[in-house]
């Protein structure tokens, strides 16, 4: 099933298709998961989820950590933070709205950064295996999802690329 999950999304990451796909979803929300989710289908994914608490000075990722569990900050704000020459660095810091985790749950790989709280801060988690197996039964919210997360993917490599 997850193969077939990432199939579907490399199909759906193709240009054409998230402009046709743009074309029959239109933006429900401005929340980068939930752009084309009606109200009830936004419910019904968020339930799906669990709500943790973060306190202040905690990581929420550790680099290195193999863990595809997707978030998304409900409130309070997360610093990004890099290890360079053996101290913290923060590269970023996000807050309500914004995505975490994205690419190790799209392939499961190691985690590349790690994330602290900056504040007591409350996310909301998706394990991956939950969510996919849910979304495999809704052949319209996965293509929505799937639009989503590869707008969001793609918004992350033009961030990246501006930066180099």
């Amino acid at each position: 099933m997850r193969d077939r999950l990432l199939d579907l999304l490399r199909k759906l990451c193709a240009r054409d298709t998230l402009l046709r796909a743009m074309n029959v979803f239109p933006q429900q929300s401005d929340h980068p998961l939930f752009r084309y989710f009606t109200d009830e289908e936004r419910t019904r994914v968020e339930e799906l989820g669990n709500v943790r608490k973060v306190r202040e000075g905690d990581f929420l990722i550790r680099a290195g950590d193999t863990d595809s569990t997707l978030f998304a900050v409900e409130h309070g704000h997360l610093d990004i933070v890099v290890n360079r020459d053996g101290s913290e660095t923060v590269v970023a810091t996000v807050g309500p709205g914004d995505v975490l985790g994205e690419v190790s749950y799209v392939d499961d790989s190691p985690r590349t950064v790690s994330v602290k709280a900056g504040e007591t801060t409350f996310v909301r988690a998706w394990d991956n295996k939950t969510l996919s197996e849910a979304l495999a039964f809704e052949p319209q919210l996965l293509a929505k999802f799937a639009v989503a997360m590869c707008e969001l993917l793609v918004e992350r490599l033009r961030d990246t690329a501006r930066r180099v």
